[in-house]
């Protein structure tokens, strides 16, 4: 069905989109802010062209929910970067597969849903998948990823914008709704500009800029585009949220793969650690991660 193929190319498009995401945050901008602002630079061009495209979206009370998760959206990757800063990149997207487990859980604290006994031991099966990704042995002892607790923050946030696009999705067509969350990514840049701070970095970005950073970033920025479409495109088609968000979680085994053969091309650019011990750690933590999520959603 189309909405499967939509779900598994989806995940695709942000895996290689995380590593280009690295390599400019290491190599051409100037700081987090930087990197946000110039990330919302293209969203205008895409807005322009789903305009052109599909006509202006048609407005009502509902058309503040695209335009909350877009703004919202562009500003979690401030913590998903500096997290992506510390930490190899096919690590840290291992631990994606948390937030289908934190929508539930966020339905049972506040939404007064109930859990039932195999979605109890799904989450637990997934913490224990979590816990052999997020700790390592050092000197005998178990240490923390670098960046936990900030992608841990993006993660939640990504869960609670799934579950209100979700619902946004179901009150107005689906391309009012996809324009509208392309313009909030667009205008999140600006809006960054009014910290007087944040706009000092934004402006020395600027004046340092190449045209291998506009390059980089609209090569990257167009990976995330087709990401967003295809996945709020496989939200609109498929019959849950549920089904949909089990089979994004294949993005991990994607970017433990780009990792792998990226490293083995080109390591003066994307270098991670590919022993058999690290690859083995990070599939077998992607699968017993998968396999909870299997059972809590399936």
């Amino acid at each position: 069905m189309t909405w499967i193929l939509l779900s598994l190319v989806a995940p695709l498009f942000w895996a290689g989109s995380t590593f280009v995401d690295k390599y400019l945050l290491s190599k051409h901008t100037k700081g987090i802010y930087d990197f946000l602002f110039f990330s919302t630079l293209t969203n205008w061009v895409f807005t322009l062209g789903l305009i052109l495209f599909f006509g202006l979206p048609r407005l009502n009370t509902y058309s503040l929910i695209p335009l909350a998760t877009g703004i919202v959206l562009l500003y979690s990757y401030g913590f998903y970067g500096k997290a992506l800063e510390k930490e190899e990149a096919s690590s840290l997207v291992v631990l994606f597969k948390l937030i289908p487990v934190i929508s539930l859980l966020l339905g049972f604290l506040f939404l007064g849903q109930t859990l039932s006994f195999r979605e109890l031991i799904g989450f637990i099966v997934v913490l224990l998948g979590t816990i052999a990704i997020s700790f390592e042995r050092v000197d005998k002892h178990l240490v923390p990823l670098k960046g936990l607790g900030l992608i841990l923050v993006s993660i939640i946030i990504w869960a609670m914008l799934f579950v209100l696009m979700d619902f946004g999705l179901s009150k107005m067509p689906y391309w009012d709704f996809f324009t509208i969350h392309i313009f909030g990514g667009a205008i999140a840049g600006p809006l960054l500009m009014i910290v007087p701070d944040i706009r000092k970095q934004i402006i020395t970005g600027f004046r340092y800029s190449s045209r291998r950073k506009f390059g980089f970033f609209f090569m990257n920025d167009l990976l995330g585009f087709m990401g967003e479409m295809t996945a709020t495109k496989a939200l609109a088609l498929g019959p849950s949220v549920a089904l949909v968000t089990v089979l994004i979680q294949i993005q991990s085994f994607y970017a433990i793969i780009i990792g792998a053969i990226l490293t083995l091309l080109v390591p003066s650019i994307i270098k991670e650690n590919i022993s058999w011990q690290a690859l083995t750690k990070k599939l077998i933590g992607a699968a017993i991660m998968f396999g909870g999520i299997y059972l809590m959603l399936l």
